[in-house]
């Protein structure tokens, strides 16, 4: 998840540039991280990997298909377009997790560590 928190900052400086009181693909994509992120919070609580795998893979999914529609209608130096293309870059690793338990595994057991 730490890629997710990369990807967040990218997302953070896109939404800084786009109109005012709209929303926007920056929007969608943080909230799309920010629900991932409340499943980890979950699924921690419950020790479950099953919930993760149920309700992580659908956004994360959801979140491929929105991306690669999205890619193509953004210009690549644009704040967002710069996004865009990092989440591209990194998304095998921000998609690992969901199949290989012993990430998920570790990304717990840092966080016991860190609290």
């Amino acid at each position: 998840m730490r890629v997710a928190g990369a990807c967040t900052s990218k997302f953070v400086e896109a939404q800084k540039v786009q109109h005012k009181g709209q929303n926007g693909k920056a929007d969608w994509t943080l909230n799309q991280i920010r629900k991932l992120y409340g499943v980890e919070k979950q699924a921690k609580a419950l020790a479950s990997n099953a919930l993760r795998d149920q309700k992580n893979r659908p956004l994360i999914d959801q979140l491929r298909t929105w991306f690669d529609k999205s890619l193509s209608q953004v210009l690549p130096k644009s704040e967002l377009g710069k996004a865009l293309h990092y989440l591209d870059n990194q998304w095998p690793r921000l998609t690992r997790f969901l199949d290989d338990g012993l990430i998920q595994k570790k990304y717990l057991a840092e966080n016991a560590v860190r609290s």
